[in-house]
């Protein structure tokens, strides 16, 4: 326990909100803390620019260089009081001065690197609008810049936590292979508009304290970043805190806070207008990552079917082409594909990029002659791109008509064979009987050779419908025209 302008601080248990100065506040900390900061976020006042309330603050009535080095002695402090694992966020804008751009966020930068930050990724903040909103040989400014940190290079990082399926463009279904099953790591421009109390839908009476600040963190982009760089009972910390919108949020997603500020009206209004408001935000929060969370686990069940039936339909169509081009003959080799699907053990689930596994096979026209040359094509296209990006164990097997009847008879009691047909592998045509499959497979030869496509009947144990998947939400594209 320690006081800091006779306010009592437990390092234990946190969650405070300290009026004080942050680039003094390491005077307070004894020598023999631990570094215990997990994540830092943060927007440092704007130099020279705005005073918030009538307190003394970084940035105001400064030169741009000691607007600096206060930033570079605060961020000093942090890193001592960080972790090896601690990632650091840092929101700051472009500024216009004597008709030319001072790149603030890069001189910060700079700053940060002295002390020992390394500048890992830089994010486009969409806020919608933002200051100065526009003036003469600058166009309306709507984003800002939020720099990322790390002490070192082993920090927490867990992009599957914020990958979505928001962004799927809608020919996801046709190139599953192109889509990462676990949902799509998002791009590095967020949009998050700025907060305002009407905006959250609350009509509630806080008084004579509103939620007023330049630019308050939107809630849903601290949520965002809070999961992507900290785990459950983290300490995150703002040493600008504002209304604490960041702090609130932290402490609604079972992390630890510690907040600072010079200005003692933010702190009334974090404890009697913020909180109550994040506490209203945080279900809706929750809500888009469980949901997220559902959809990620059908698109990747999806996705890895899908991946196993157009697997088959590709190398057909790619071989049949070869063959065709190569030989006299126009009728096409392959007359049909049984496709299995097969347990995974554990060597093979712990191999790197490999969602599954399945048995391939082709069924050859009984007057084909080379199928030893026939093998060894199949077998270089499956290991190979664009078949290696499937992130399937796959084996190649060529079989004759009669042999395919034997396979299906000796299967038919494992499983339910669905066919897919007419070159459609995303809807399951229906289970089918092994009576109906061995009389397609006999008769198919003769119906090939009048079809320009060459389409081949595919019989598998995977079953998808378009019902399965049908939540999964896809953008329909619309291509720009710029004039």
């Amino acid at each position: 326990m320690i006081q800091i302008n006779e306010q009592a601080v437990d390092f234990n248990q946190l969650n405070q909100y300290i009026i004080c100065n942050s680039k003094k506040f390491t005077e307070y900390i004894p020598n023999n803390v631990e570094p215990f900061i997990d994540l830092i976020v943060t927007s440092p006042p704007y130099w020279d620019m705005k005073q918030y309330g009538n307190v003394k603050q970084t940035g105001f009535q400064q030169t741009y260089e000691e607007y600096l080095d206060d930033i570079e002695q605060t961020f000093n402090s942090l890193y001592k009081l960080s972790k090896e694992t601690a990632t650091l966020y840092v929101n700051s804008d472009t500024l216009k001065r004597d008709g030319k751009i001072i790149r603030l966020p890069d001189d910060i930068a700079r700053r940060l690197e002295n002390v020992g930050w390394i500048h890992q990724d830089i994010i486009i903040w969409d806020k919608g609008k933002t200051l100065p909103w526009s003036r003469k040989g600058q166009m309306r400014n709507i984003f800002e810049y939020i720099y990322v940190f790390t002490k070192s290079k082993h920090y927490k990082y867990y992009i599957e936590r914020i990958k979505t399926v928001d962004e799927l463009k809608e020919w996801w279904i046709d190139y599953p292979e192109r889509y990462n099953p676990e949902g799509k790591v998002p791009d590095n421009i967020w949009e998050h508009f700025i907060p305002t109390q009407g905006s959250w839908g609350t009509k509630k009476d806080f008084g004579d304290k509103e939620f007023k600040h330049a630019c308050p963190f939107p809630p849903d982009m601290m949520a965002r970043i809070i999961k992507l760089s900290s785990d459950e009972g983290d300490v995150v910390f703002d040493p600008y805190a504002g209304t604490g919108v960041l702090l609130a949020t932290a402490q609604n997603l079972n992390r630890r806070f510690l907040g600072l500020d010079t200005n003692p009206d933010y702190k009334q209004i974090f404890e009697q207008v913020t909180k109550p408001l994040i506490e209203e935000k945080i279900q809706e929060i929750n809500n888009y990552y469980e949901k997220q969370e559902k959809m990620k686990l059908l698109l990747s069940k999806t996705i890895y079917k899908l991946r196993i039936l157009k697997f088959s339909k590709a190398m057909i169509k790619i071989f049949n082409k070869i063959f065709i081009q190569n030989s006299k003959n126009n009728s096409p080799p392959i007359i049909a594909t049984i496709v299995i699907e097969e347990k995974m053990n554990c060597e093979e689930k712990n191999t790197k990029h490999k969602i599954g596994k399945a048995n391939y096979y082709f069924v050859l026209r009984n007057s084909l002659q080379h199928v030893n040359g026939i093998l060894l094509i199949l077998k270089e296209l499956s290991e190979n791109a664009p078949f290696s990006k499937y992130g399937l164990i796959t084996k190649i097997n060529l079989i004759t008509v009669e042999e395919a009847i034997d396979l299906l008879a000796t299967q038919e009691n494992n499983f339910n064979f669905n066919m897919y047909s007419n070159g459609i592998v995303n809807d399951s045509y229906g289970v089918v009987s092994f009576e109906k499959m061995i009389n397609l497979i006999q008769n198919v030869e003769d119906e090939l050779k009048t079809d320009e496509k060459n389409i081949t009947p595919i019989f598998s144990n995977v079953e998808i419908k378009t019902s399965d998947y049908e939540e999964i939400p896809a953008k329909k594209y619309k291509k720009k025209n710029y004039q």
